[in-house]
């Protein structure tokens, strides 16, 4: 149950700490745990809300992820909030499910019709009512989620090369769709066998 990834989170210009932040967890039997947070605004503030959604996950990232996603709510009141979305890979079943919460994006190359959708809100201050979105997937096929950092271009981008590994992946998406005057974060999964 082969699995590469690789991830790149960058600042915005002027400033050096990202409100933006990733978790990638593994979890028995054989699980994968993959998140995007964007804390609102940037800066320390910012990170203060991602950080503490990203250590609900990581405390227990087998747990269904309407469950992250509420703990993370309840974790992130009185902070600035955030915008945060889960890929759960079911590694034995080859299958994945896709729980979003504000403009996190999702791109998935597949021959299958795997189309992320999130639902508008906000972590700590108003959480929608949960939509889990549940897929199956072919080996080779990649998946990558981003902070609104990322132009929506890359939708549509058809010169993205997937001969890359993930690490470069990421950081070609960066480079070529990253927004100079906001933090942006790729993380780029691969299901290799």
């Amino acid at each position: 149950m082969g699995v590469s990834w690789g991830a790149v989170v960058r600042p915005k210009t002027g400033q050096t700490v990202s409100g933006d932040t990733y978790v990638v967890e593994r979890f028995e039997p054989a699980g994968l745990q993959v998140c995007v947070i964007d804390g609102l605004g940037g800066g320390v503030e910012a990170a203060r809300a991602a950080d503490a959604a990203a250590d609900v996950v990581r405390a227990k990232p087998g747990d269904d992820p309407a469950l992250l996603l509420q703990r993370s709510h309840t974790a992130l009141h009185g902070t600035r909030g955030a915008v945060m979305a889960l890929l759960t890979f079911n590694l034995q079943l080859r299958s994945v499910t896709y729980m979003g919460v504000g403009n996190i994006g999702a791109q998935v190359y597949s021959a299958l019709p795997i189309k992320p959708i999130s639902k508008n809100g906000i972590i700590g201050y108003k959480l929608p009512h949960l939509l889990k979105l549940t897929y199956s997937y072919n080996f080779g096929d990649t998946f990558v989620l981003y902070s609104d950092g990322i132009s929506s271009r890359l939708n549509i981008d058809t010169t993205i090369s997937l001969t890359l590994p993930p690490q470069s992946l990421a950081e070609r998406i960066l480079a070529l769709h990253g927004k100079e005057n906001d933090d942006a974060t790729v993380v780029a999964v691969r299901i290799t066998e």
